[in-house]
């Protein structure tokens, strides 16, 4: 199989670590880099042996000869450069923090599922040989129940720039114009490092559903510049509580770069947790039980790049995957949520910041015609409309929700260029679900789901649980078609309290005649 082409947009130090590893990758070809610096992306090129050079990221995406591309700039580009990449046909690493907030990685997350490319945060931590062995620890029950995760990251940084810059003249980290400040870029970490363990634990316990946490509770000490540079974060989830800690200008060796993970029968520790190479399983009384180690073969970042390619030769070889199993999108952006409330607590928003909202307020308060039975709209009870059609089969299609809630309604609509009926349900349902999730005041609501796809609605309620227990194989022993969509609209369904009914299209129900014209009108303009 012929090596993969990459595109390198960046040329800072995060950049060089992992071009380090990237030239010693078997299935990869240093292909092409772009810096927003054209003298830097010079020399950057010089030390690596990289034979192309591109005055701007957007020339790099266009290059035909490039199949993946790795951003390395800083946060506040994250987003748009990712999509951009996509929007050209580009595969995408993207470093950690992969948006400024949920919403924007959600936006990533659309644009891969429309245009068919793969991407992948490079939260290099969750491929880690050492950190895998961990988790795979805390489910096995070597530690007992899951009481407590602590864990903290804390650097001490000077302001002044790294790199002369007249646009940019403070350091990345303390720049509230690059979304700096300690948590987006190294709380990142133990706010990731809580999450996996969580889902580790409760997982095991077939209990997914609580995944989210119930609380979470944060201080923080601003910078001069007005980024956080000491965050303390505490979350609850159930009877486990984590705390943590980030900072850019505390420093205190490795005694504030450790994690320990602590049980019912004894404790995880692992020094330097976001790059550690050993890890130690402790007694209640402290004695070493059990060990790992697995000292890097080169910098550590050869793990991420080994999965990601990996994933990159299975989509050559005609596999339909759409994200790693070491890290998936939801889990990334369950700890995108968790940054937003943590911003949120203390009042920490980029002056470039901003939030779309997918689905939109209707103006005029809803009645509950055309739904049998006496229903009261509230934040407790919520109904769902679907639904997704599609011209041709594969072709044009358009999908339509309808959210009933807080006594109003509530719409969203989408679609794609060349698709299926099957695809468009599917896209109807996971939007609306996704809305909901989204919403504080909505997620632990009972949802009722009204469909009127067979497909969509037996399917989730019944199919996939043999699809699962079979690898994702059907009863005729094939390829579950549309897998990427029914481990998205699974994952919601499984977090969410959500029912499913059957509703008869076409037959003058309100709120499917209204998805119905939405999903007809994304149809129209995508066959245009």
């Amino acid at each position: 199989m012929k090596k993969i082409a990459w595109g390198i947009v960046g040329a800072g130090r995060i950049a060089a670590s992992f071009v380090e590893a990237l030239a010693q990758s078997k299935d990869s070809e240093l292909y092409g880099v772009a810096s927003r610096n054209p003298q830097r992306g010079k020399e950057f090129a010089e030390k690596w042996n990289i034979k192309h050079v591109y005055a701007s990221y957007q020339e790099l995406f266009e290059d035909k000869n490039i199949d993946v591309v790795y951003i390395a700039t800083p946060h506040m580009n994250h987003a748009e450069l990712s999509i951009a990449a996509m929007k050209a046909g580009k595969s995408v690493l993207c470093e950690k923090a992969p948006a400024i907030n949920a919403q924007e990685l959600q936006d990533v997350y659309d644009c891969a599922y429309k245009t068919g490319c793969f991407y992948m945060e490079a939260m290099w931590t969750k491929f880690n040989p050492t950190f895998r062995q961990c988790v795979k620890w805390v489910a096995e029950g070597k530690i007992g129940d899951l009481l407590a995760v602590y864990a903290d990251f804390c650097i001490s940084r000077e302001p002044k720039a790294i790199y002369a810059d007249k646009e940019y003249p403070l350091n990345r980290l303390y720049d509230v114009n690059t979304a700096g400040g300690a948590l987006l870029d190294v709380g990142i970490y133990p706010v990731t490092v809580a999450f996996a363990m969580v889902e580790s634990f409760l997982g095991s316990q077939g209990e997914e559903k609580k995944l989210s946490p119930d609380l979470i509770q944060n201080t923080c000490r601003k910078a001069f510049t007005g980024v956080d540079a000491f965050d303390s974060i505490s979350m609850q989830f159930g009877n486990i509580q984590t705390h943590l800690s980030c900072s850019i200008d505390t420093e205190c060796g490795g005694q504030l770069k450790s994690a320990k993970i602590v049980g019912t029968n004894g404790t995880i520790y692992m020094p330097l947790f976001w790059m550690g190479e050993e890890a130690y399983i402790l007694s209640l009384d402290g004695e070493h039980v059990e060990s790992c180690a697995y000292p890097f073969g080169i910098n550590g970042y050869e793990y991420e790049i080994e999965e990601f390619c990996r994933c990159i030769q299975l989509r050559w070889q005609g596999e339909e995957i759409r994200e790693s199993p070491l890290h998936t999108h939801r889990q990334s952006l369950r700890v995108m949520k968790a940054l937003d409330t943590i911003r949120e607590n203390i009042g920490l928003e980029y002056p470039f910041e901003k939030k779309t909202h997918k689905i939109k307020e209707s103006a005029r308060i809803l009645t509950p015609t055309g739904i049998s039975g006496e229903l009261n709209f509230d934040d407790k009870k919520i109904v769902v409309y679907t639904d997704g059609g599609c011209s041709g089969n594969p072709g044009a299609g358009g999908w339509g929700c309808v959210i009933l809630a807080g006594g109003e309604e509530f719409t969203a609509a989408g679609g794609e260029i060349n698709t299926t009926n099957n695809r468009m349900e599917l896209s109807a349902a996971i939007a609306a679900l996704s809305a909901i999730e989204q919403n504080e005041k909505w997620k632990k609501s009972s949802i009722t789901v009204y469909i009127d796809s067979q497909y969509v609605k037996n399917g989730i309620t019944s199919w996939i649980r043999s699809w699962k227990k079979n690898g994702w194989k059907n009863s005729e022993n094939q390829p579950v078609k549309n897998r990427d969509l029914w481990e998205a609209l699974d994952a919601l369904n499984s977090e969410l309290k959500v029912s499913w009914q059957w509703v008869k299209g076409h037959a003058g129900n309100k709120y499917n005649e209204i998805c119905d014209a939405l999903a007809k009108a994304e149809v129209e303009k995508y066959s245009k």
